[in-house]
C-alpha cells in the first residue's frame, strides 16, 4: 500500500510543478508542453508481471472432467497411474508479457517439455486468469502400467488461476495450473480427466 501510495503522491506532485510553469511572454500565455507518458493514471499502477518467472509446481490431484464419454477420472488407469506420483514436484518456467490489463503467458515444464500458451488479463485483489490457447505435445501415448494396453490423453485445454503478493511491483506468484485430458483408445474416446499442479513459489529469474 505505501508504494501505490508513494506513486499516487509523486504523479500528482509532478502535475502541479508543470501547472504552475505556465509563464507568460510578452503577456501571452506559454504553450504547454505536450504531455508525455501512460495515457492514463491507472496503467501507471497496474502491477507489473512482465518477465520470466520460474520455481516449483506440485501435482496435486487428479479428477474427472467432462468429454465425449464421460466417467469418473479415478477408475481410469491414467487417473491411478497420476495417483501414485501425488505430491511430485518439477521445475517449471512461465514467460510472461503485459499489455496494460492483457496478458499473455507460456509455461513450459523443464523436466517433460510440455508448453502451454495462454492469453488473460489481470483482475481484482492482484490475481489474473489466464487460458490455454495451444499446447505441445498435444497428444500424449500412455502405457497403463497395470497391463491394460495403452491410452492417448489429448490435451484438450488448460488454464492458470494465480494471486501475486504486491499490487505493483510482485516478487511471488501463488495458484494453480490444471490440465483438461480426454482420454481415448483406438476403439474410441473412453473418460476425460483433470490434473492439476500447485505453486507456491514463482518468482523472477
Amino acid at each position: 500500500m505505501h508504494s501505490r501510495a508513494a506513486l499516487i503522491a509523486g504523479l500528482f506532485a509532478s502535475a502541479m510543478a508543470t501547472a504552475s510553469c505556465g509563464d507568460s511572454v510578452n503577456g501571452t500565455p506559454a504553450t504547454p508542453a505536450t504531455p508525455t507518458g501512460p495515457s492514463s493514471l491507472s496503467e501507471l499502477l497496474l502491477p507489473r508481471l512482465s518477465g520470466n518467472w520460474g520455481g516449483e509446481l506440485i501435482l496435486g490431484g487428479v479428477g474427472g472432467g467432462t468429454g465425449p464419454a464421460i466417467k469418473a477420472g479415478g477408475l481410469e488407469c491414467t487417473a491411478a497411474a497420476f495417483d501414485k506420483v501425488f505430491g511430485e514436484k518439477n521445475d517449471y518456467t512461465m514467460l510472461i508479457t503485459q499489455s496494460s490489463s492483457d496478458l499473455t503467458a507460456k509455461l513450459v515444464s523443464t523436466n517433460t517439455g510440455l508448453a502451454c500458451e495462454y492469453k488473460g488479463r489481470i483482475g481484482s485483489n492482484n490475481s489474473f486468469v489466464v487460458h490455454a490457447e495451444s499446447c505441445t505435445p498435444k497428444i500424449l501415448d500412455f502405457l497403463c502400467p497395470n497391463g491394460d494396453g495403452t491410452r492417448t490423453l489429448d490435451l484438450v485445454g488448460s488454464s492458470v488461476t494465480a494471486t501475486f503478493d504486491d499490487p505493483v511491483n510482485p516478487k511471488v506468484i501463488r495458484g494453480t495450473a490444471a490440465y483438461n485430458f480426454n482420454i481415448g483408445t483406438s476403439d474410441g474416446p473412453l473418460a476425460s480427466m483433470v490434473v492439476s499442479q500447485s505453486f507456491q513459489n514463482l518468482t523472477r529469474r
